[in-house]
Order: C-alpha cells, then structure tokens, then sequence
C-alpha cells in the first residue's frame, strides 16, 4: 500500500516538471544525498563527542584483517579491545570497526572517548576515530558534485542551448 503513495506522490510531483529538472534531479541526486550523509554522520560525531568523556584505555586484545575495499586493499586494519575506568566502573569495550592507524600493541594506552554508564563501543579520540567517516562520505559527495556540474554543463550545451529552459 505505501508504494502506490509513493508512486501517486512522485507522479504529482513531476507532472508539472519539465525534461530538463528532471535530468537536473537524475544528474544531482547522489552528490546531494552523499553531502546530506556526510553532514548527518558529522552531526553524529559531533553529538558523541559531546556526550562523551575523554578517559586513558589499556589495550588488551587486538584483531587484524587485511582491507578487502578499494579504500584499504593491502593494508592490515587494526581492531583494539580496550580497558578502561569510568566514574569508579571498569569497563571492556571495544573501537567496533577497524582501520590501519588503529595499530596498537597490547598494554599500550591511548586516549578514548566513552559515553558514561554506556556499555557499547567506544572509539580513539582522533581524527581517524571521531571524524574520518564523514570526511571520507563528504569527499566522495564533493567529487560527484564536481563530476555532476561537468556532466550538467555538457548535458546543457549539447541538448538545451538557447531553448531558455
């Protein structure tokens, strides 16, 4: 039942809509979405950093990979399980995700932030840790806005030169 809401409001939405904002919507949508996505996550980011406290972790464990995406492709990502003590708790989490510059030696310390009284992950209070997601989904989205404007202007000089519209 929803997607025939959807479709009836998409259809509504475009009747009035020319070819051409409908090729601008087409050639925009993914550097759009990929901007927008890339604000949420810092936004995110942002929102734990404030809920959070800076504390010292002992690293305790630690699994390595090798990266499987174009992004990492050989190089050795690096998991840490730390230990550390929050509010006279002690606590075991770990960073949940892994990544190349995350390569500490067990009983090393580094400095990690933690949501009080939350028991879920925690992650290293550095770029890489807080930041490099949404840096990384907001350059891909520059990039495809770049590419989106040079494929807009081609689309513009060969199909709507002079036609105003």
């Amino acid at each position: 039942m929803g997607a025939i809401h959807f479709r009836l409001a998409a259809a509504a939405l475009m009747r009035g809509m020319g070819w051409r904002a409908r090729w601008r919507i087409v050639v925009f949508v993914f550097p759009v979405l990929c901007l927008a996505a890339a604000a949420l996550l810092a936004l995110e980011a942002l929102v734990y950093q404030v809920r959070s406290e800076r504390v010292t972790g002992t690293v305790v464990e630690r699994y390595a990979w090798p990266g499987e995406t174009i992004f990492d492709r050989g190089r050795i990502n690096y998991e840490p399980v730390f230990t550390y003590s929050m509010n006279g708790g002690a606590y075991r989490a770990s960073v949940g995700s892994g990544h190349s510059s995350f390569d500490l030696d067990i009983g090393e310390t580094a400095a990690i932030r933690a949501i009080p009284g939350h028991r879920g992950n925690v992650r290293i209070d550095s770029f890489a840790g807080m930041w490099f997601v949404p840096a990384v989904v907001a350059a891909i989205g520059a990039a495809a806005l770049g590419l989106a404007a040079l494929v807009w202007s081609g689309l513009t000089r060969i199909f709507w030169r002079g036609t105003g519209g």
